[in-house]
């Protein structure tokens, strides 16, 4: 095949791989909805799609082998066409069907599962035969197989990296999860219309192959492995691969503070590094003599290579300059609109020196710190895909099958490890932990290859590589120290506890600081409250629980540092609460420090018999009870977090009108005007407080004299007394006359309020503009 044909292929899989990724982004936030995004419904999304690529992998093999060239074009055309059909009908299955109308299956786990595997089989299956396919269209001899096979994951990739930037970037923040799919429909257009003038090129050797001729064979035989030791290689390297990358997204994330933007940049940093990996190995690979050698010398190098740098880094943290030590100590992340301002005033000079410090903190520590950790590990990665192929290749009737079987052994690798690594090494081991056994794993590639006969000097080398393994390994931080750093202080002053939603750390006051210092409660990295409890916290507690008559049935949606939570259980008319926290560790944490500190509040509230803790996702929660709530509210959480989306948009509030019993209240913060008309389009009856909203499906008339009568209740004073909160003079701004109050009711014309956050077009999530 001509190289400016091979080019036209690598740029048609290039095209592939950009609306993928597009896809990968979009489904998984619609499913979110529809399953959760708790880390067990996070890992069956995960595992359906894996699965579908594995298959895929498989089949498109045993095809590709079967027919001719041309063919093959053919079959990725088609593919390429059912998967662009799929997409356009994505949004309509995966959210009018399974959220909007069969959603309350979701509180069976395995139900679930069984249906995102279904749904997702046909695109995923027809993605993974999409390799095989074209390596064996453009594969006409054996020592092609690893160059031309190398090139096409190479570009793919790269696509893919190019997709989970754009989308995250682009395509969300300006058309939406919809937006997003059209055009990755839209590519899968190009790529069909692309094949179609190959499918008329008539090239010599358009055929399924005959066999290897005898010379190839007899200078291949001591360069390719059978099919069964590449398979252990390729799924161990799997597995290795993408529990690194789900440690890597945690640390990074935590140091960075995650925003919705955090995870689609980190995740194009690191395709795009194994990208240029597999693009290196591509040219590298004829060149290798001894291909099996090199492949577990490059697999031996990654553990060593991620440990050395996240021990190199951990271990300078303290040392770091300003502002960059003082942001990870900080309790606010930096928002992207933000930070892309403070860029353009830095790049046009119109800011001082500090402040232009602070601007570059948003892309260092977005791109330069995941360059630093992930780019060389990732690299070589990609490096190591090139060399498996070589060594797995003999017979050019089997290249089909075993580009499709290698893919499919390391995409099972990659499921095992994310269920693995997200259900049991991270709630069991903590980070650290886990760190250290994916680098003993690594080491297992160092051990097969000084098994492997050479030299007294590549012994030498081997026995190095072994060595140096045990000692990352115990260079490597331990869990308290890992994340005091990563928080921008000292072992001794934090709490931390860790599961596979996420990481929570409590940070103690500095020795000396004084009675009335504060315990900061971070998640993630970013902070959420405080201890002692008081501000905001109580207000969006305290203020819908006094308004309203008899609160009997309260839902609370995240835990927090428990002040919301604390707040909303003060009146003595209230039966039973149930307070739903995704990241689980968080109340591991409020539990350690209830029992160290002696905080009367904290330990009362997590003795409360009316209190029933889920761990989980909140929306899916109501989604799925049939209880009904008095009063329904979700703590306080910023517009530009991951996945806010789904607790600001129109929907979500739908969900909570549904849940409320008759008279019955919704509550949110307000963070951005946005929040407000969303919530007011949807509740016949607001009540609009500074930040704070409640809404009803029946009139409602705030009562001050009320609230005050409720206020003097001893029980409920020595409530608020034992957590050292004024409630008074907390909730008196909110009582006065002179309190701006909003009011909606249903003769609010409701019809000119139409920038507003769906689930498809969460735009606070996905703004670009500066947090107000």
């Amino acid at each position: 095949m001509p190289f400016p044909v091979r080019l036209w292929v690598a740029l048609l899989f290039f095209l592939s791989g950009f609306a993928a990724l597009a896809y990968q982004v979009a489904w998984q936030r619609l499913l979110v909805v529809f399953a959760g995004g708790d880390v067990l419904s996070i890992t069956i999304i995960v595992t359906a799609f894996m699965a579908g690529l594995g298959l895929g992998s498989l089949a498109g093999g045993v095809v590709a082998d079967r027919v001719t060239a041309r063919r093959n074009l053919l079959l990725f055309g088609i593919a390429e066409t059912l998967i662009a059909l799929f997409g356009l009908c994505s949004r309509w299955l995966l959210y009018d069907v399974l959220y909007q109308r069969l959603g309350g299956i979701a509180e069976s786990r395995v139900l679930t599962a069984l249906v995102l595997v279904t749904v997702l089989l046909m695109p995923t299956l027809l993605m993974g035969m999409s390799l095989p396919l074209l390596a064996r269209a453009v594969i006409r001899r054996v020592p092609e197989a690893a160059v031309r096979t190398g090139r096409l994951y190479g570009l793919n990739t790269l696509g893919a990296a190019l997709g989970a930037f754009g989308t995250t970037w682009l395509l969300l923040p300006r058309g939406g999860i919809e937006g997003g799919i059209h055009f990755a429909a839209l590519l899968n257009g190009l790529c069909v219309a692309g094949v179609v003038p190959l499918l008329f090129w008539r090239g010599e050797g358009d055929t399924t192959g005959g066999g290897v001729p005898a010379e190839e064979a007899a200078g291949h035989q001591e360069s390719f492995c059978s099919l069964r030791q590449c398979l252990v290689m390729a799924a161990l390297a799997g597995f290795i691969a993408l529990a690194l990358e789900m440690l890597w997204f945690r640390l990074l994330g935590v140091m960075v503070k995650s925003t919705a933007f955090t995870f689609g940049t980190f995740l194009s940093v690191y395709l795009a590094c194994a990208a240029l990996g597999a693009l290196a190995g591509a040219l590298l690979a004829p060149r290798v003599q001894r291909p099996v050698t090199a492949f577990l010398f490059v697999q031996s190098l990654i553990g060593i290579t991620a440990g050395l740098l996240i021990a190199a880094t951990v271990m300078l943290l303290p040392g770091a300059p300003e502002p960059w030590r003082s942001y990870l100590d900080s309790y606010e992340p930096i928002d992207a609109g933000t930070a892309l301002t403070l860029l353009q005033h830095a790049w046009r000079g119109e800011l001082a020196p500090e402040q232009t410090r602070m601007a570059w903190i948003f892309p260092v520590l977005h791109l330069g710190l995941p360059l630093l950790w992930i780019g060389p590990p990732a690299f070589l990665m990609g490096l190591g895909y090139p060399l498996l192929q070589r060594a797995a290749h003999g017979d050019i009737t089997q290249v089909g099958r075993r580009v499709g079987w290698i893919q499919g052994a390391g995409i099972g690798g990659n499921m095992l490890g994310a269920a693995l690594v997200s259900t049991l090494l991270l709630p069991w081991l903590g980070t650290a932990a886990t760190l250290r056994l994916l680098l003993a794993l690594g080491g297992v590639f160092a051990v097969m290859l000084l098994l492997m006969p050479g030299t007294t000097r590549l012994h030498l080398t081997k026995l190095a590589l072994l060595a140096a393994t045990g000692a990352v390994i115990w260079l490597l931080p331990d869990q308290r120290t890992l994340w005091a750093r990563a928080h921008g202080t000292k072992p001794e002053r934090v709490v931390v506890h860790e599961d596979g939603a996420g990481l929570a750390v409590l940070k103690k006051p500095p020795a000396g600081a004084g009675p009335d210092a504060q315990t900061m409660v971070f998640v993630n990295g970013i902070g959420q409250s405080w201890i002692p409890f008081g501000g905001v916290h109580s207000v969006l507690g305290a203020l819908p629980v006094l308004l309203h008559p008899r609160p009997e049935t309260i839902a609370v949606i995240g835990l927090g540092s428990g002040d919301t939570l604390y707040a909303a259980a003060a009146r003595a008319e209230t039966e039973s609460i149930v307070c739903i926290e995704i990241v689980g560790a968080a109340l591991d944490n409020l539990r350690a420090h209830a029992a160290a500190s002696g905080y009367e509040a904290l330990r009362s509230l997590l003795a409360d018999p009316r209190i029933r803790h889920v761990r989980g996702d909140g929306r899916q929660f109501l989604m799925t009870t049939e209880a009904r709530f008095d009063l329904i509210e979700a703590d306080a959480l910023r517009p530009t977090s991951a996945h806010s989306g789904n607790l600001y948009s129109e929907e979500y509030f739908q969900l909570l009108r549904q849940r409320l019993k008759p008279g019955g209240h919704a509550v949110t913060w307000e963070p951005t005007p946005r929040v407000r008309d969303t919530f007011v389009r949807v509740f016949p009856h607001v009540l609009a407080f500074p930040h704070v909203l409640i809404g009803s499906n029946e009139p409602l008339q705030p009562d001050p004299d009320a609230v005050r009568r409720r206020l003097a209740d001893l029980e409920l004073r020595y409530h608020f007394k034992k957590a050292g909160i004024d409630i008074h003079a907390l909730l008196e701004p909110y009582l006065r006359e002179s309190t701006p109050l909003g009011r909606y009711d249903a003769s609010f014309d409701r019809s000119r309020l139409h920038d507003i956050n769906t689930d498809l077009f969460p735009r606070d999530e996905f703004t670009l503009q500066p947090a107000r």
